[in-house]
């Protein structure tokens, strides 16, 4: 928050230039080169004092590798601490590491200045010829390649291979971990440690606390602006989502129009409502990807301190979640009406717009809960198309039997489309006389036609008072705080169980 503009702008376009990104800025990476080159530039433009890195080269071309491991080095040189994960290193890469740590099985092979590496394996008995690469010849120990020399060999014996190879690599792993332990460059390292951790003990603060040190606001609105920057990057998905929508409303509206009956009205009325709630249920199952998509990425970025769970939560809603969703809702409904020629009031059009989006959003909050924490979409989405598939299957039949049927009465109570189903009924019913004074196609009807919009509400079971009206709203707002509050908690879940984790280490520690 103290850093200037011009000083955020400096730091920028010299990470810009560092990793030759200066050509490249103010695009969406998509290959694997700029995603790796953005993802270390993120970390060097915070110029934190060490720099952890996960295969920084796995899949990139020896030139790009080279790159790469270049500008770590001239970041190293200036006295930052650069640790990375790398399998099978050029012998150019790791002619410029400093410190080597070897790991196999989950044990320590070796620890130590990576020049030192070499004499500590040939001084346990192991030949390495000058051509070799010092990285294949590492692990060419650790895999058991040099087994006679711990005396593994099978003399003579015809094994499966496939066994004996898993065999000697296991004994090979624990006897080079063994010896490890037994060296001086273990206990000099030891020795370090045990001091380090005795300064550190009586404050000892656990590493995986997240310490955000911007403000609420400030990480809320780069969120949103992120987010809308995203949304602004996917026009024609939201082009191709607009378009779809206008042609399946006006399918629908033209439907509705010709099969236009006086006779059947009050019903035909009630079935495009029913459509309403369906089309509203159905478009909100692919909501539940909101969080899952960027899960990697707000565990990374929340863990480094770039902002809190909340601010992530409510950014991510705001953003994405309200414009993407309410600008098909509204679309939907209003060309429908309009092409139906439903004639309805000014207030009891708004009325349904906000009915709609209520729907919308206590429909998203499901499908938000059950897949927030997930690593993939596809289950959590399943989950939710059979919830609203039974759901609206279930209020249809209530459309038609007048209400639920008694042993299955419960199910109005969790059943989220009965709910916006009931407040638009309420909302373009109320009041209505669908039958106008001296209609001849009225009396030509073969059955008895219902006119008055209050009485199909009674049969429906719909109290017709105002309260009516806000009862399901009221509902639907109680399902969605639920439901988004399990969301947030769950996001939760991430920062609990490593603090949890964290805190096991430090009991631990105790009885060390």
């Amino acid at each position: 928050m103290t850093i200037t503009s011009d000083e955020k702008r400096r730091r920028i376009n010299e990470v810009l230039k560092l990793l030759h990104l200066d050509k490249e800025q103010n695009i969406k990476p998509t290959s694997k080169e700029l995603k790796k080159k953005t993802s270390i530039a993120m970390e060097l433009v915070t110029e934190h004092p060490i720099l952890f890195l996960d295969d920084p080269t796995t899949d990139l071309d020896l030139t790009t590798t080279t790159d790469i491991i270049s500008v770590l080095r001239r970041v190293s040189e200036k006295g930052r601490t650069i640790i990375f994960s790398i399998n099978q290193p050029q012998y150019s890469i790791f002619s410029v590491f400093d410190s080597l740590t070897l790991v196999a099985s989950g044990k320590l092979i070796f620890h130590g200045p990576a020049q030192d590496a070499l004499g500590y394996f040939q001084s346990a008995g192991y030949k390495y010829e000058n051509h070799d690469n010092p990285a294949d010849f590492f692990l060419d120990i650790i895999n058991g390649g040099f087994s006679n020399i711990l005396g593994t060999k099978e003399d003579g014996r015809d094994v499966d291979k496939y066994e004996d190879l898993c065999k000697r690599q296991h004994q090979v792993t624990g006897e080079l971990a063994n010896m490890y332990t037994h060296s001086k460059l273990y206990r000099e390292t030891r020795t370090k440690l045990d001091q380090l951790l005795g300064e550190q003990k009586l404050e000892r603060v656990s590493a995986v606390e997240t310490t955000c040190i911007t403000a609420l606001w400030h990480q809320l609105g780069w969120i949103i602006y992120r987010s809308f920057k995203n949304l602004m990057g996917l026009t024609q998905d939201t082009v191709k989502q607009a378009v779809i929508t206008v042609i399946l409303a006006t399918a629908v509206g033209i439907t509705f129009h010709v099969l236009k009956n006086d006779c059947i009205e009050v019903q035909m009325r009630a079935g495009l409502l029913y459509l309403l709630t369906v089309f509203q249920c159905i478009t909100r199952v692919s909501a539940g990807e909101l969080f899952v998509i960027d899960r990697v990425r707000f565990r990374h970025e929340h863990t480094s301190g770039y902002y809190s769970v909340s601010s992530y939560f409510f950014g991510k809603l705001l953003a994405e979640l309200i414009p993407r969703r309410l600008l098909p809702s509204t679309i939907f409904t209003l060309i429908t009406c309009i092409i139906t020629g439903v004639q309805t009031s000014l207030n009891c059009f708004f009325s349904m717009i906000c009915t709609v989006m209520m729907l919308a959003y206590a429909a998203s909050s499901l499908s938000l809960s059950v897949g927030a924490g997930k690593n993939t979409v596809a289950v959590p989405t399943q989950f939710v198309t059979i919830y609203f598939a039974f759901m609206l299957f279930f209020s249809g039949l209530s459309l038609y039997s007048g209400s639920f049927l008694p042993t299955l009465s419960w199910i109005q109570y969790i059943n989220i489309p009965h709910y916006g189903f009931k407040a638009l009924l309420h909302n373009e019913f109320l009041g209505q006389n669908f039958c106008p004074e001296h209609n001849t196609e009225i009396s030509r009807c073969p059955n008895y036609v219902m006119c008055i919009g209050d009485e199909f509400l009674m049969t429906q079971g719909i109290d017709v008072s105002s309260w009516g009206f806000w009862e399901n709203h009221l509902a639907l707002v109680c399902i969605m705080i639920i439901l988004l509050t399990i969301t947030y908690v769950r996001l939760l879940q991430v920062k609990i169980l490593e603090v949890l984790r964290s805190w096991g280490r430090n009991f631990l520690q105790l009885f060390k």
